[in-house]
């Protein structure tokens, strides 16, 4: 009997120390290859230099340590961030602030992209924040969620 219950406790003790398979931190440039190859976006995104995403997304050197975002034209809202952040909640207070910014411009300019921006994604995992506009949010959902069970 003593035999069978180390050997449960081993195995409990083994999965936990899996972490059922998640991953413990983003890999920045994984995930935008796993969104860019099975999120449908409206157009080809480019990805932009930090000065770009500072000044898009009003961050600073201090608001990240890690940072990678693509978009397409102003035609479209399509795009994604992704950043390592020591402060996730300031991050997604300041990507609630840039959608609701951008939902304004685009109900003048473009009101057929705004549905776009009414199911942005935002997401986070440890100290990491992931923001995703497009029309296939469900699926850039699901493959956020597969992403960090690899």
């Amino acid at each position: 009997m003593k035999k069978y219950k180390a050997l449960i406790a081993l195995t409990a003790m083994l999965l936990l120390m899996c972490g059922c398979g998640k991953k413990e931190t983003i890999d920045i440039s994984e995930l935008s290859g796993a969104l860019a190859e099975s999120v449908s976006f409206s157009e080809q995104l480019t990805q932009i230099d930090v000065s770009n995403i500072e000044k898009r997304y009003a961050l600073n050197s201090k608001d990240y340590t890690e940072v990678a975002a693509f978009v397409g034209t102003l035609s479209t809202c399509d795009e994604y961030v992704i950043v390592k952040t020591e402060n996730p909640e300031a991050m997604i207070e300041k990507f609630n602030k840039y959608i609701e910014k951008k939902r304004e411009e685009y109900k003048v300019y473009r009101p057929d992209e705004v549905y776009k921006l009414d199911s942005a994604v935002i997401e986070t995992h440890n100290k990491s924040v992931v923001m995703i506009i497009t029309a296939d949010s469900e699926n850039a959902i699901d493959v956020y969620k597969k992403y960090l069970k690899k």
